[in-house]
């Protein structure tokens, strides 16, 4: 073990000595006797931590020894170099450049654990909307504590920017946390200007000599202040100025109302018209063409409603390609189509409300038999299993009947399908699926036949099995002779 320990230590010395620059001795190779030279021991390095050392050493005496160090390219260099007096004794003496290294750690400073402490948060923050704010709530405490405020699931970091909401208003619980943690709450307010976001009119419906209210709903923070611009004197304001009131209305308090609401950082209208009113209300939606309407006809709707003030239009349906005209009033269809049945609507809207009415477009179409599919063919074996199904189409969805030879069938509910779970010969010959809608009847035949099972694919074995029994009974006395 003790040998172990020692050949770390040496290996790791050897690394760390390993590491370090090697210096270089210089001197002249033409050196005289009884003559004076210089010799130098000279050192490049880049570690800028290493305090460096330089000595020549020797059996001799050096004299006049200056060191310079100088930096080039982040390259240190340092030389040492002394004046030597030659002499016929130092023939052959060897000198060695020392280089000496003394390195320190940086400063290090030692902090001991301390519980957070908030410094500075204050308990009431006021922000402006849409201006950059944030939060400033200062802790100490070792590790540095991290400091958020938090409302909710939203967590703000402190010092970080944000942009000021309304939403933003309520209670934050800001916490200061490193091994512990301590917390405060913080309560904010976002000002800003108001917006005034209704006038509501009552009762809606309104007639001479009614008493008639106008309200004023604004937002705003701080909460705004109320004014009025009207076309009469003769109204009564509520002590916050939000409601006017008007006893026995006449024609002059007919006209425009604006509501004003202000506070410190500005000011928002909205203008109200006070008239004779009434809801919106369709009269009839008018079709032409009036009766039954038939694939690659022209319609058109007209949309008749009343109100005041006058309503305004609008169509739902159920294909884009339709045409509308500039007041709303006409829908007109081109060339109709199968994709254009549907519920089409028309709503007529005013402030007061709204009212909707439905027209349902179907289009009349003749049946068609499309097919009679039969499983497994048209030609059967006894007692095989026998389906056929009728497909038509036609607008409204026809019905169907049949007629076929033998009544032993079995038809589906809606007599679309007959089923024969074992076919007989009485069941073959023609089989009609005929469909039918007050626009009209379409019919389709198909025949089946139905052959006996086993009858001409027997006799065909067998024959071949007599030619083959004949070749081989053949072959075999011709062999045997």
């Amino acid at each position: 073990m003790k040998l172990l320990s020692f050949l770390t230590l040496v290996f790791r010395l050897w690394h760390v000595l390993g590491s370090l620059p090697i210096p270089e001795l210089r001197f002249k190779d033409n050196i005289i006797e009884d003559d004076d030279t210089e010799i130098t021991c000279g050192l490049q390095y880049t570690d800028h931590s290493l305090d460096v050392n330089l000595k020549i050493k020797g059996n001799a005496t050096f004299i006049n020894c200056l060191t310079k160090t100088y930096q080039s390219n982040n390259v240190i260099y340092t030389n040492e170099t002394c004046t030597l007096e030659v002499t016929k004794e130092m023939d052959e003496t060897e000198f060695i450049c020392v280089a000496q290294f003394k390195t320190q750690s940086k400063p290090k400073k030692m902090y001991l654990q301390r519980e957070p402490v908030i410094t500075d948060c204050p308990n009431d923050v006021v922000w402006i909307e849409k201006e950059e704010n944030s939060f400033h709530c200062k802790a100490t405490g070792y590790p540095p504590p991290n400091v958020t405020c938090q409302k909710g699931d939203t967590k703000y970091s402190e010092g970080v920017k944000y942009k000021a909401l309304r939403n933003m208003t309520g209670t934050y619980i800001c916490t200061a946390k490193n091994f512990d943690q301590i917390t405060k709450p913080v309560e904010v307010i976002v000002q800003y200007k108001p917006e005034v976001l209704e006038i509501k009119v009552s009762p809606p419906l309104h007639n001479d000599g009614d008493t008639v209210t106008m309200m004023c709903k604004a937002d705003g923070e701080p909460a705004p202040a109320y004014s009025w611009e009207t076309p009469s004197s003769n109204v009564q304001f509520s002590p916050d100025n939000a409601t006017i009131t008007i006893q026995a209305m006449t024609k002059s308090h007919l006209g425009k109302y604006r509501c004003i609401a202000s506070n410190k950082h500005g000011l928002h209208s909205l203008e109200e018209e006070l008239t004779l009113e009434a809801k919106p209300k369709i009269l009839e939606i008018k079709v032409e063409p009036s009766g039954e309407v038939f694939e690659g006809d022209n319609v058109t709707l007209t949309c008749i409603a009343s109100g005041s003030p006058p309503s305004i239009l609008s169509w739902a349906h159920p294909k884009a390609d339709v045409q509308v005209s500039q007041d709303r009033q006409t829908l007109k269809i081109q060339s109709i189509k199968k994709e254009h049945m549907g519920s089409y609507s028309c709503s007529a809207q005013n402030k007061y409300g709204t009212d909707t009415q439905i027209h349902q477009i179907t289009l009349a179409v003749k049946p068609k038999v499309l097919s009679i599919n039969i499983k497994p063919s048209i030609t059967v074996l006894e007692k095989e299993k026998l389906i056929l199904t009728c497909v038509a189409q036609g607008i409204p969805h026809p019905t169907y009947s049949w007629h076929f030879p033998t009544p032993n069938v079995h038809l589906s509910s809606d007599n679309s399908t007959i089923n024969i779970s074992a076919a007989q010969k009485a069941h073959e010959g023609d089989y009609s699926c005929t469909a039918q809608n007050k626009h009209g009847r379409d019919t389709m035949t198909k025949r089946i036949t139905v052959k006996e099972k086993g009858n001409g694919a027997d006799r065909r074995e067998m024959s071949v099995a007599t030619v083959l029994s004949l070749l081989i009974a053949t072959s075999l006395m011709i062999y045997l002779s």
